[in-house]
């Protein structure tokens, strides 16, 4: 017999606790395509490279072995923590901080800043070009930017079925609860995840995030780009990218001015 704590236990955050736990457990380490892709950028000598939103590390970490000079930022502690703890298994020191992209702010300039794997997608509407004009901001003369978005390839099937996903975890589980809706008027695809941490049939923790992505057109970001300082925009399609048959798009461009 299974016991539930209540509902008001339930906690809401931004890749929380276990949320990143998930994450971490199959979006570890970027590889293959990607990796690859971000190295040829990146692996110019001398070059000092900014990654914002950078999660867990899966991109920072693999450039910073390589001996790549990187820094990152994101605003989930949890993801910053889950860095860092993986950096020290791999004898690594990343310098990072806890800063929210629009307000992002250093004393340093950047030959080159990235963001992969479409993060750039979960920015809010009214947050999208205060974030472009600041990392136009750090960027170097001619610096150039790589970002990924989530390009709207047709119109996404709304749909309120409720898919999950079950990891152990030595001897504990973590369940994911999914459920999208889509709003063709803004383009932006709403999904709430729901996590239980259960242990012996008796749940410890529950945690919920909801988050927004936004769908691109590839004309319309380019055009965004354009208003926000940058120039010389090309767009790359990265065969296998996010692993077989799952191809990516990054947008290159540089600073104006």
């Amino acid at each position: 017999m299974s016991t539930d704590l209540g509902v008001g236990t339930l906690k809401s955050s931004y890749y929380g606790e276990l949320c990143t736990k998930m994450y971490e457990s199959d979006k570890s380490m970027a590889e293959g395509a990607e990796l690859d892709f971000f190295l040829a950028f990146a692996g110019k000598e001398g070059l000092r490279v900014l990654e914002p939103m950078c999660g867990n590390g899966r991109m920072l970490l693999p450039l910073l072995q390589r001996g790549i000079d990187i820094e990152g930022f994101d605003l989930s502690e949890d993801m910053l923590a889950a860095c860092r703890e993986k950096a020290l298994r791999m004898g690594l020191r990343p310098k990072l901080s806890r800063q929210s992209l629009e307000e992002f702010r250093s004393g340093s300039k950047y030959g080159l800043i990235l963001i992969p794997f479409g993060s750039f997608s979960l920015l809010p509407e009214d947050l999208v070009d205060a974030s472009l004009r600041r990392l136009n901001d750090v960027l170097e003369v001619d610096g150039k930017l790589l970002l990924t978005i989530v390009l709207k390839q047709g119109e996404p099937e709304a749909s309120s079925d409720e898919s999950i996903l079950k990891n152990e975890f030595e001897d504990e589980t973590i369940m994911q609860r999914k459920r999208t809706e889509y709003d063709p008027e803004r383009s932006v695809l709403h999904t709430r995840l729901l996590y239980e941490l259960r242990r012996d049939g008796i749940t410890l923790q529950r945690e919920q995030m909801d988050y927004s992505l936004r769908l691109y057109a590839k004309d319309e970001f380019q055009q965004r780009l354009y208003a926000n300082g940058f120039g010389q925009v090309t767009v790359h399609e990265v065969k296998d990218g996010y692993g077989p048959g799952a191809d990516c798009h990054v947008f290159e461009c540089l600073k104006s001015g």
